[in-house]
This record gives C-alpha cells, structure tokens and sequence, in this order.
C-alpha cells in the first residue's frame, strides 16, 4: 500500500511539475488591424527560432501602436503558420 501512495505521490509531483503559467518574450509590434496584432520578436527570443513574426488575436482596444515594445505571455504550442499565432495570456506595453 505504501508503494502505491508513494508512485501516486511522485506522479502528482511529475505532473505538477510541468505545469507553466506560460511562456514571454519581448519584441515590436509592427502591424495592427481590427482583430490581432503583428509583433517581431526581440533578437535572442526562443521564439524567433520558428519566425520572425507572431500574429497575436485581440478582442479588445489595447491602445498599442506601431513600434512600441511589448512583453507577450502566451501558452500552449506556438502555430508554425506565417505568421506564427499562439494563444494569448497577457500582452503589455514596455519602456
């Protein structure tokens, strides 16, 4: 019985692990329309390994503009489309 408590209790640990709350990086918005936000990613994000341009959806005003710099946080797998797409957790503007 101790055996099986303790492989439950080192699966719920593996599997605790590998949760995330998400991944970020930084870079430049450069396009913009009604519905998602085109931004570079900064030279040396993980990311620009599978694109230089990440298309992000948005369903409201975030007030960004053209050439300000943004930190994104997104989860899950990162779309190889062109542009690439993910799924948006948070994205803010930065100095």
């Amino acid at each position: 019985m101790k055996r099986v408590l303790t492989a439950f209790i080192l699966l719920f640990l593996f599997l605790l692990a590998g949760c995330q709350s998400g991944e970020t990086f930084e870079g430049t918005v450069i396009r913009l329309d009604e519905y998602s936000v085109i931004v570079e990613p900064s030279e040396g994000e993980d990311i620009r390994r599978s694109g230089t341009e990440v298309s992000i959806p948005v369903e409201e005003d975030l007030n960004l503009e053209v050439g300000d710099r943004v930190r994104v946080t997104h989860e899950g797998p990162v779309m190889e489309s062109y542009p690439l797409q993910i799924n948006l957790i948070e994205i803010e503007r930065i100095d």
